[in-house]
């Protein structure tokens, strides 16, 4: 049977994607196609995910051991978290909105739930989930594609996204979801080049060459940063003056320049053809260096009433806030001043300044720990789970310099991957009967 149809193993990385990765697919099934109404339908494919991860002969009997490091300093943040939550909360006030307090107790029991059923989920998964990636990751793409060409007002040069509500407000959608899918998209097809099913390499390429298109229709300027840090990261680790040495050698055979030639012959025949999509690409090109320059000029305090970035310009006026604290106050950067205090969109910033000292640096260690086991992954590379979750934390480490908050569910089931997943020993199987196995101390067995 081939390893990659493994049924236990696939469902169960399916309910973790449909978790973790989800969002795209989430979006458009709500928005386009009208499924469910608010929240309703997030929360049943949430439930839905959950229950597939489930393994009922082994619910609650095994257990696998998480890489320790980070699980502690996860668990000395997520406490500090709780108590100002609970108790030391200026914002929000929940005795006149417990819709607020029931939203933020149900993230964290579902951060919760979801990290015991991770630890149920056994190691020799790592074989059977790349498939699932590539296909929906890919399906996530074409989502989008089909969300913009039926979408009567989207304009031509406008950020691709999935528009919540009627459609008429374009700019209501989250880019940001597919731009990461998109990302996700393009290293776990890279890691699926090496699939010796011819299918599945043609598959992957194409998916690669498809995410691409959508991180630049999305002009997610975050991620697109993060995609080129991850691609200095894996030139980096993959590319040497032998490697260079040999693709050349190989370039310059015959038969790889005749290839070559009608390549690019045929590509110049289209391009000469489709005046329409080269409009559409210097189109594209053209808003994403605007924005771009834009963002550099108000993050540098050089901006004018024309070149001013609003996005940017939120997170130079937090920083001038938390600037303001350091300076003035910094006794209450010990303890915090209180549970989402304010909102930075600078997430290793924001959890110091909501929560303290304790919960900053438990915060920033953990990330920093993820990060060189991300590294080491990537150099690596011998297992595809570790490798692909190496790539994929360098999207979500950029963006805790450049969005969103420390506390959300869309950092935190990464985070939980990351924990369970990244940075654990992986015992390899050999045919050899008579070689000696080194011991696995990764499950741990309770009744």
């Amino acid at each position: 049977m081939n390893k990659y149809y493994n049924f236990k193993y696939s469902r169960q990385f399916l309910g973790i994607f449909i978790v973790f990765m989800g969002s795209p697919l989430i979006f458009f099934f709500k928005e386009v196609l009208g499924f469910g109404g608010g929240s309703t339908f997030t929360v049943v494919s949430l439930i839905l995910g959950l229950a597939l991860m489930v393994s009922p002969n082994e619910l609650l009997r095994v257990f696998y051991k998480p890489f320790l490091p980070t699980y502690r300093l996860a668990f000395i943040y997520l406490f500090v978290v709780m108590i100002n939550f609970i108790f030391i909360n200026p914002i929000y006030n929940y005795s006149s909105n417990s819709s607020l307090f029931i939203r933020d107790l149900t993230n964290y029991a579902s951060i919760t739930v979801f990290f015991i059923l991770l630890m149920g989920v056994s190691n020799d998964v790592k074989d059977y989930f790349l498939p699932i990636v590539v296909f929906f990751t890919f399906l996530g793409s074409v989502c989008l594609i089909y969300s913009m060409a039926t979408n009567a007002n989207f304009i031509i040069g406008q950020r691709a996204s999935v528009v919540f509500g009627d459609g008429t407000t374009t700019a209501s959608g989250n880019p940001h979801v597919y731009a990461r899918n998109a990302f996700a998209g393009v290293f776990s097809s890279y890691i699926m080049l090496k699939n010796k099913n011819t299918l599945w390499k043609i598959f992957s390429l194409a998916n690669i060459i498809f995410s691409i298109v959508v991180l630049v229709l999305t002009q997610a300027r975050s991620i697109l940063l993060g995609f080129f840090f991850t691609l200095a990261i894996f030139l980096y680790y993959n590319v040497s003056a032998k490697t260079v040495k040999n693709s050349f050698k190989s370039i310059f055979k015959a038969q790889n320049l005749l290839l070559i030639a009608v390549f690019f012959c045929g590509i110049a025949y289209f391009i000469s053809t489709q005046a329409q999509l080269i409009a559409i690409i210097n189109l594209y090109y053209e808003t994403f260096t605007v924005t771009f320059t834009k963002a550099i000029l108000t993050a540098a305090g050089i901006q004018d009433a024309k070149t001013i970035d609003y996005s940017a310009m939120g997170r130079v006026n937090s920083f001038g806030e938390f600037k303001k604290v350091l300076l003035e106050t910094p006794w209450e950067l010990i303890l915090g001043k209180g549970y989402r205090y304010l909102y930075m969109d600078i997430p290793i910033l924001e959890t110091w300044i909501d929560c303290g000292i304790i919960a900053f640096l438990s915060f920033a260690f953990m990330n920093w720990v993820i990060f060189k086991e991300a590294l080491r992954a990537i150099k690596d590379g011998t297992n595809p789970l570790t490798t692909f979750l190496g790539y994929f934390y360098m999207c979500y480490f950029v963006t805790l310099f450049t969005g969103g908050e420390p506390y959300g569910i869309a950092y935190w089931f990464v985070f939980c991957v990351m924990i369970r997943f990244l940075g654990i020993k992986y015992v390899q199987k050999t045919p050899n009967p008579f070689q000696r196995k080194e011991k696995n101390i990764s499950p741990a067995i309770t009744s």
